[in-house]
């Protein structure tokens, strides 16, 4: 009982703090009593978009990736590497697990994971930070931030998923394997279609030249 109140206590905008250390405690109040706000997500996965601008445009350039190096800030492919792919991987978890019996519904789902985000985000905003005080010789330490980072936010994504959908550990290991298979599909179907309306798009810009010309 003395959980539960300090559970019914604590801000929806803390939990995804509260998540990163407990993370089963956490998902558990989060599925069972709501406690979680879409607003925070939001936030979240606003921050890392943010923190993707930053790395590209903004860390040390010792530090920086060769694509960083060869342009500015891309906007949109960030946008398409962070939003747009976190959207897909929800929807296709969300596809296969109710195929799967899961609990999850999409917004539980959504929120859940953009919280597991939260370690990935947080330390690569620090390693754009670190990167202005360390010199090229210290860049293995850096590179343990981000491992750090994408253990944390792994082990956590698990959690969400076998908590969320109450999943035994064996059905959600197979639900994360193939909710990155739905994200590959849904990925080649896009650029399939993409690319046939860019065809189509070109066939059709052609014609309207070809009769302007003749006109």
């Amino acid at each position: 009982m003395q959980k539960t109140g300090f559970y019914a206590g604590m801000s929806p905008y803390l939990y995804p703090l509260y998540i990163l250390i407990h993370p089963v405690d956490g998902y558990r109040e989060l599925k069972n009593n709501k406690k979680y706000s879409m607003t925070a997500a939001n936030v979240v996965l606003a921050l890392w978009v943010l923190q993707r601008i930053l790395a590209w445009g903004y860390s040390d350039f010792d530090f920086k990736t060769p694509a960083a190096l060869e342009s500015p800030v891309d906007l949109p492919r960030i946008l398409l590497t962070t939003v747009a792919l976190f959207a897909i991987a929800c929807v296709s978890n969300w596809c296969f697990c109710t195929l799967m019996d899961g609990k999850g519904r999409l917004r539980e789902i959504w929120i859940a994971c953009a919280y597991a985000l939260l370690p990935y985000v947080l330390l690569g905003l620090a390693r754009v930070g670190l990167s202005h005080a360390m010199v090229l010789d210290e860049a293995v330490f850096l590179t343990y931030l981000n491992a750090i980072g994408l253990l944390w936010t792994a082990f956590l994504l698990f959690e969400a998923v076998y908590v969320v959908h109450d999943y035994t550990v064996p059905r959600a290991a197979g639900a994360i394997v193939l909710t990155a298979l739905g994200v590959l599909i849904i990925a080649f179907l896009v650029i399939l279609v993409t690319g046939l309306a860019t065809q189509i798009y070109s066939f059709f810009k052609t014609i309207y030249f070809e009769i302007k010309l003749r006109v």
